[in-house]
């Protein structure tokens, strides 16, 4: 592998990891806000039927709540994860259909994911969805736009 690849393949990690450990921890402050514990602590609530309390808090509810409120390190978590997905099929798959067709499933996760959390009405939720959004269109996009450039080429 290239440096041109292994580089940014690296940073995305390492902006990944970070991303992730300040998310955990702005979403730790999910324990002291007893209020919003029946809308955003989801995870608990299933694992423990509806029962949540301060030490039963999931990890995951930490996650839900720092998209809700402060979403700035969830959506880089998303931007570097969904990079390293797509690095990693641009190198495993042959140029063609069958990334295009790869790239597309990633942007319809994506749009699924920006449905699945519209419904919020908090502002962190829908900046990260408008974020899900317009990756997944553009991921989509990519792939049409090299469909029809390789037909074209035919």
């Amino acid at each position: 592998m290239s440096y041109k690849r292994t580089i940014p393949f690296g940073l995305a990690i390492m902006f990944f990891c970070i991303a992730t450990f300040a998310s955990w921890y702005e979403g730790s402050e999910l324990v002291d806000n007893s209020f919003e514990w029946k809308h955003t602590a989801v995870f608990t609530s299933w694992i423990h039927d509806g029962e949540v309390e301060r030490g039963n808090i999931s990890q995951l509810d930490y996650f839900v709540y720092s998209i809700k409120f402060k979403p700035i390190f969830p959506i880089i978590m998303m931007v570097s994860s969904i990079y390293m997905v797509f690095a990693i099929g641009q190198k495993l798959l042959q140029r063609g259909i069958r990334q295009n067709i790869f790239n597309s499933i990633l942007g319809v996760i994506l749009l699924t994911g920006a449905g699945l959390i519209s419904g919020s009405q908090t502002s962190g939720a829908k900046v990260f969805m408008m974020s899900q959004l317009l990756i997944g269109t553009l991921l989509i996009g990519l792939a049409v736009f090299h469909h029809f450039r390789k037909v074209q080429l035919d």
